[in-house]
């Protein structure tokens, strides 16, 4: 299953450096003072977000299904290696936000405050993972070119249904504390945020292994 978490990473390597170059511009504006650094933490999940569809795409130019399938590794695992590939995106997005906004806090560039920021990158991340959670199903479902076209939907219908969930259980009050949050906060949301995307990408993971395991390739 290594061998797949690395070839996955192969073929975004020339991406990952496109972005990487895009980041490092970014983050200069940020010392800039132009930008917020929650900008640039926002902007690194959203690109986490749209990395797996690279994926599914140059695997099916290749027809890399009928050649995987070919091997001694099986369907379960060929899933759980996507699934693992993009948890490693996510942790390393997240590792890169927090150094980015602790080096904006030594160096006075940070608009807002360390805590601030990093319950921000932990919504975003959150957020973040909740779209990998949908759209890897409807990828291992659908297919690259039919789920890319339905990415901008799953992220409207996931802010509306928090708006509407949220909304009666008093959540958007919550949400808008967080402004200015507590130690508590600072020290909680973060932790919540990435058990609850991991329940997420769990369940997700059951769903893209059916769709995945009933797939005639």
């Amino acid at each position: 299953m290594t061998g797949l978490i690395l070839k996955d990473f192969l073929i975004l390597r020339k991406t990952l450096r496109s972005y990487l170059l895009i980041l490092v511009v970014y983050a200069a504006v940020a010392f800039s003072g132009f930008w917020s650094g929650s900008f640039v933490g926002a902007f690194i999940m959203v690109m986490v977000a749209m990395l797996p569809m690279n994926v599914f795409a140059y695997d099916k130019q290749c027809n890399w299904d009928v050649y995987g399938l070919a091997l001694p590794v099986g369907r379960t695992k060929t899933v759980a290696a996507r699934y693992a590939c993009v948890l490693l995106l996510c942790l390393g997005s997240a590792a890169f936000s927090a150094v980015l906004g602790v080096v904006l806090t030594l160096m006075d560039r940070m608009e807002e405050g360390l805590g601030e920021y990093l319950v921000t990158c932990a919504v975003v991340l959150l957020v973040g993972m909740m779209v990998n959670s949908v759209m890897l199903p409807l990828l291992y479902k659908f297919g690259s070119e039919r789920a890319r076209m339905m990415f901008y939907g799953v992220i409207g219908v996931i802010v509306l249904l928090g708006a509407v969930f949220l909304g009666p259980l008093g959540g958007i009050a919550w949400l808008k504390t967080l402004g200015t949050p507590t130690m508590e906060q600072v020290a909680t949301v973060p932790v919540i945020a990435a058990m609850a995307g991991l329940v997420l990408l769990a369940l997700s993971f059951l769903l893209s292994r059916h769709f995945y395991g009933s797939k005639d390739v």
